[in-house]
């Protein structure tokens, strides 16, 4: 096999595959998958031969943002719930062996939607010389429904088939890797972190500043107090209780707007807008459509205030909000639950206005302390920032990563030793 000219100029390079999600497409239309999109694009800029495999990417539609290093290859299919994600694995289970065959990458990174049908990889890794690695971004979340049961299921069948066909596991968060290594009896120096992380460039306040007042005025938000929520609007998210809060509010504070941003379900949606009726805040909440990825930053900006108000509970607990690592990017002080996810990013900075519980009441009163003192907000929020340029931003995120990747490429073929080492 002949080299790539960088990789033969800088042998620290690495050539890598990932396997996605089927949804991507749909997801990088809004908000939630292009976090991936532009870690992948980040590394191909560095250097790194990088390549992607997802199911409903359309490269022509979202050429001119797609860095000209990164390949992209689609699986085309219609979605139907359930029976595409079955599709699309037996299609990786098939004819992904082929294009490894050709491909011959140094590191293949799967998430666990699709790591249940690579069950031909401790025979294809040694024959290609290959590492396998599982990203686990996220443990599911929710509860009480069908769709969380069976999610629950595959991700369990994902993290066993990890643990005894695959080289590695990169986890989101140091506490939710000891939850899963305690969990399945994983040894945590086999795992490592990598952190969600963000576009110094595309989350910057200075862009920003000048169409704050435009957009403001375009949404009919002129001389209101804007608190924007942003991301996947979830029941157990507490944005129920984000609006009761601001029912409270109403009559004390009626320049307060509560601006939901993103995708919602269905009966989720249903059950926002009854609340929104039944506490008649209709002036003081907006529910807005999720928007392009790029678009995020001009809606952080035009805010005075983030919130994320996921309670300190099993699901949520251990997780890494993007959209706080966000607001923080925007120099933007935010309302946060109590919560070891968040104290671990953002400490005792200025920049949170901690709540005890996600309760309305006590939402209310945060928001309070943020209207009796916005004058400081923006002195208080640029703290954010300097955490977010330290720790995660993409160069340094990416950097963790290919420590790791290298780490387990040097390694020996094994997969997951019993645990031995004391949690960190």
């Amino acid at each position: 096999m002949v080299l790539p000219k960088n990789l033969i100029e800088n042998p620290n390079k690495t050539k890598s595959l990932w396997i996605c999600y089927s949804r991507i497409l749909e997801s990088l239309e809004t908000l939630s998958g292009s976090e991936r999109m532009e870690r992948l694009q980040h590394l191909a800029e560095e250097g790194h031969e990088v390549c992607l495999i997802a199911a409903y990417f359309d490269k022509r539609r979202f050429s001119n943002r797609v860095s000209p290093r990164l390949r992209l290859i689609s699986v085309p299919m219609k979605y139907t719930p359930l029976f595409s994600s079955m599709l699309y694995g037996l299609v990786l289970l098939l004819f992904l062996p082929i294009y490894l065959a050709k491909y011959r990458p140094d590191v293949v990174i799967s998430d666990p939607t699709t790591a249940p049908f690579l069950v031909w990889n401790p025979l294809l890794s040694r024959i290609l010389r290959f590492k396998m690695i599982l990203d686990v971004r996220s443990t599911p979340v929710g509860a009480g429904t069908r769709a969380t049961t069976r999610g629950r299921f595959l991700f369990s069948i994902s993290i066993w088939i990890a643990k005894s066909m695959f080289s590695g596991i990169t986890i989101v968060t140091p506490m939710m890797r000891d939850e899963i290594c305690q969990s399945f009896g994983i040894n945590p120096e086999w795992t490592g972190i990598l952190s969600n992380g963000i576009s110094e460039e595309a989350f910057d306040p200075e862009k920003e500043k000048d169409d704050r007042k435009l957009t403001r005025e375009q949404l009919g938000l002129t001389n209101k107090f804007v608190i924007i929520y942003h991301g996947s609007f979830r029941l157990t998210g507490g944005l129920i209780e984000s609006i009761r809060a601001v029912a409270i509010l109403k009559d004390s504070h009626p320049d307060v707007v509560l601006f939901l941003l993103g995708r919602s379900t269905k009966d989720l949606l249903g059950l926002l807008k009854q609340t929104i009726k039944e506490n008649n805040v209709e002036k003081n909440v907006i529910l807005h459509g999720p928007v392009d990825f790029h678009e995020v930053p001009k809606f952080i900006a035009m805010s005075d205030l983030g919130l994320v108000p996921l309670p300190n509970i099993a699901f949520w607990r251990y997780q890494q909000p993007l959209k706080l690592l966000e607001y923080m990017a925007m120099n933007k002080t935010f309302i946060v639950s109590e919560s070891p996810a968040h104290r671990i990013v953002v400490g005792d900075s200025k920049n949170a206005i901690y709540i005890q519980q996600v309760a309305p009441v006590d939402i209310a009163k945060a928001i309070e302390f943020a209207c009796y003192n916005r004058d400081k907000l923006d002195e208080w929020g640029r703290a954010g920032r300097d955490i977010v340029m330290k720790k995660y931003i993409w160069k340094k995120v990416n950097e963790e990563f290919m420590a790791y990747v290298q780490k387990v490429r040097l390694s020996k073929n094994g997969h997951a030793t019993p645990q031995k080492a004391k949690l960190k």
